[in-house]
């Protein structure tokens, strides 16, 4: 069993759909880095089919080579991811495109099923956002999942496999997936805290 199946559905959606998550590496001397990046989660059904089948789920990013976060993964694999939901965001145009609800990709030279979009665009982001928003939707939930990370060979079936999902459900982000130099990077998730605004925490391994 997956350790994302004892997570609760309200933590799994805040996974799916948020747009950034925070990675924290740390260097074999611990000193800490913390980067802002795009991501997708990628759940154990649909990902790079193996034999035996992957029954662990995934957290989904691409980074420089020469980054310091890149180096720390190299020399220290353990990372933390921070997820923070400070909109219940489910029609609002900033929400990512998320994999959710389309059928699972295939890796065998099929066709790739069309990922669920969100709203249509606005020329103001900005706006839109505060045109949708309402009050009573605010979510101050935050949640830290703790990984393993694991760097895949560039150009190989399973990077490839890899980066067409990261690229179809953050298009905006085509600079940071399809640079030179770019290394595919999954997160084996292995444990989760979730805190709420009154304190209340909740731990799942």
């Amino acid at each position: 069993m997956s350790c994302t199946a004892k997570f609760p559905q309200h933590l799994i959606d805040l996974i799916k759909t948020s747009k950034y998550v925070h990675l924290a590496t740390a260097s074999t001397d611990c000193i800490p880095s913390v980067s802002l990046m795009n991501y997708t989660y990628v759940p154990c059904d649909k990902t790079f089919k193996t034999n035996p089948p992957d029954k662990d789920c995934y957290i989904i990013f691409a980074t420089f080579d020469n980054t310091e976060k890149y180096i720390n993964i190299l020399n220290n694999p353990v990372v933390s991811l921070l997820f923070h939901d400070w909109i219940t965001a489910n029609n609002l145009s900033v929400k990512k495109r998320t994999l959710s609800r389309s059928a699972t990709p295939q890796n065998d030279g099929a066709s790739t099923p069309a990922i669920v979009s969100s709203t249509p665009q606005h020329p103001s982001k900005l706006l839109n956002l505060l045109q949708q928003l309402n009050q009573a939707e605010l979510n101050e939930m935050s949640a830290t999942i703790r990984g393993h990370a694991i760097p895949l060979k560039p150009n190989s079936d399973e990077s490839n496999y890899y980066k067409d999902i990261l690229l179809r459900t953050n298009p905006d982000a085509d600079v940071f997936i399809n640079g030179e130099n770019t290394v595919i990077v999954k997160v084996r998730i292995e444990s989760a805290k979730v805190t709420d605004n009154e304190n209340n925490t909740s731990v799942y391994k």
